[in-house]
């Protein structure tokens, strides 16, 4: 391999890395509840993620770009593990269209042309609403760009190596002959990046008489199995659940290679019988009577079908299985501890259980939320505080279910309002993480400030900071005066730090741009130190819900055994 391909293949995965990062943080923050609610309506079963995922890539002709976009769809938190397994399942029966398309037309349709108006058209965005939706919006835009052209320069690199291999070389009767062809289409996907040459390869070479349908069918095998590594690269640092969708995109393509090369010469057959019988002749290059970009074709989609058919009946096992792959902390962190189903026909220890867990979400959003807001946080402390935020999610999920699954209706008046305290608790740790997640502490020490506004804003943030901070759990709360104490410390500080700041603007010490991007940063800490207090005040009227309901049972059985 010469300098300029080595420099070629770094430069090509890099772009490639980078427009995947892009694409996930700009969905992440742009795409909020609306995309992700198309996503659950049109992946809500299997067969519509089948038709999602198939529909997409016969359009967009790159099952490897489909099947990419649906892992940044699950480390944006937009798709869950079930919704995308079905989607790049689809993907794989649509990537079929393009052996076709070679059939008809000899040629494969380039999406890659629209990489660099992707890229102009996204930074323009970024740059122009760098504050708004469309600026994230934008984001992931420029990052579809990137990964395109990521991929075109791995073409433009390896494209005349691949041109380039004497295949006839390597023809070998027999068994292990399949295994070299499979092997021969799987080192062209990876160097071209793309199945689509592996294909096209096959197929014009077959209908050349270069070689027969068994080997054309072995190269489009090794086809498939290399659009996987892509999947597996783009996982490089991506969350657990993008980990198993790739993964599953690997078990699926193997089960199609197995199935494939053990029944290769029947799967031959009947292609070739079902090109006959269909009267197809779709390029006129006929080989022994038998139309060959046709059977090619045709043999594709059979195998393609074949590995929906097997993989359908053992989808929810192994959906299954690959949840427990990959376990991260965070992830463990989201399962509840202490709600236990048996106790939900006792309302005292079913609320019980639900304050046991919403300290440990009070906890768990408050830490990620003073790691955002500490001095000096690197992307790398905001990706783990992001990790604990989507562990707080799931965690409040699953206390929500919980609390639907009660009988209020046969529960005391006390440990209804106890209830009631804990969805406001709830409410107000997912106020608390959308707030952090939105917050620029940076702006509180960004250069050109004047020294003591930035030590005031400091003081500001580590005030907030202290005040984001929850019981630990065998640590009891003293009533609500603490709490609403912090509440009204906060507020206070903030309606002196934006006096000081409207001072400073009047007396042109800053600028009124500065000025606005001070105010919106300090009252985002606000907003912070205040949810972060009030679910600490609903957490203490949770428990003294409980106490009540004690107090209530004891009175209760000092009146059964008085004497009369």
């Amino acid at each position: 391999m010469t300098v300029s391909a080595l420099m070629g293949l770094l430069g090509g995965i890099g772009l490639f890395l980078i427009g995947m990062s892009a694409m996930t943080n700009g969905l992440r923050q742009g795409a909020g509840s609306s995309l992700r609610g198309i996503l659950a309506r049109s992946t809500a079963t299997r067969i519509r993620g089948l038709a999602a995922g198939f529909s997409i890539t016969a359009i967009a002709q790159s099952s490897t770009a489909v099947t990419i976009a649906t892992i940044g769809f699950v480390n944006a938190g937009l798709l869950n593990l079930p919704q995308a397994v079905w989607v790049v399942f689809g993907a794989n029966l649509g990537t079929t269209s393009t052996s076709w398309l070679i059939s008809l037309v000899g040629v494969n349709v380039r999406i890659d042309a629209l990489a660099l108006p992707a890229i102009g058209i996204g930074a323009m965005l970024r740059l122009v609403a760098r504050e708004k939706r469309a600026g994230s919006f934008g984001e992931a835009l420029a990052g579809f760009g990137l990964f395109f052209l990521g991929i075109v320069i791995l073409k433009d690199t390896f494209g005349n190596l691949a041109e380039t291999i004497d295949i006839s070389r390597f023809i070998i009767p027999g068994f292990l002959g399949t295994l070299v062809f499979v092997g021969v289409g799987f080192i062209i996907t990876q160097l071209t990046q793309s199945s689509s040459a592996s294909i096209a390869i096959a197929i014009t070479a077959a209908s050349g008489g270069l070689f027969g349908l068994e080997t054309a069918a072995a190269i489009v095998i090794g086809a498939n199995l290399g659009t996987t590594s892509t999947a597996l690269l783009a996982t490089i640092g991506a969350t657990a659940a993008a980990r198993r969708v790739a993964l599953a995109h690997v078990i699926f393509n193997l089960i199609v290679a197995t199935v494939a090369i053990a029944a290769l010469p029947p799967l031959i057959a009947f292609a070739t019988a079902l090109s006959d019988w269909t009267g197809a002749d779709l390029d006129g290059a006929r080989i022994g009577g038998i139309d060959v970009a046709a059977a090619i074709a045709i043999f594709h989609t059979l195998v393609k079908a074949i590995g929906i058919l097997v993989i359908w009946p053992i989808a929810t096992p192994l959906i299954g299985w690959l949840g427990t792959r990959y376990r991260s902390e965070d992830e463990d962190l989201g399962r509840p501890r202490h709600l236990d189903p048996t106790t939900s026909a006792v309302p005292d220890l079913a609320l019980g259980s639900i304050a046991l867990e919403i300290r440990r979400l009070g906890t768990i959003t408050t830490g990620a939320a003073r790691m955002i807001l500490a001095e000096g946080a690197d992307p790398r402390r905001s990706a783990r505080a992001n990790g604990r935020f989507e562990a707080a999610e799931k965690l409040t999920s699953a206390i929500r279910n919980f609390i639907a699954r009660l009988q209020l209706s046969a529960m005391a008046p006390n440990l209804a309002d106890g209830l009631t305290h804990a969805l406001r608790a709830l409410q107000h740790y997912q106020s608390l993480a959308a707030h952090a997640a939105n917050a620029r502490p940076g702006d509180l020490t960004r250069p050109g400030l004047p020294e003591a506004t930035r030590d005031a804003l400091t003081t500001y943030r580590d005030l907030v900071i202290a005040t984001l901070k929850a019981p630990s759990p065998d640590e009891p709360l003293s009533g609500t005066g603490s709490a609403q104490a912090d509440a009204e410390r906060v507020e206070s500080a903030y309606q002196q730090m934006k006096s000081a700041l409207l001072v400073s603007a009047a007396q042109g010490a800053i600028d009124p741009m500065t000025l606005d991007r001070l105010v919106t940063a300090i009252d985002r800490l606000r907003r912070c130190g205040e949810h972060a207090a009030k679910a600490r005040r609903r957490l203490a009227l949770i428990e003294q819900s409980l106490a009540n309901g004690r107090a209530a049972e004891v009175n209760g059985e000092a009146l059964e055994t008085a004497p009369e």
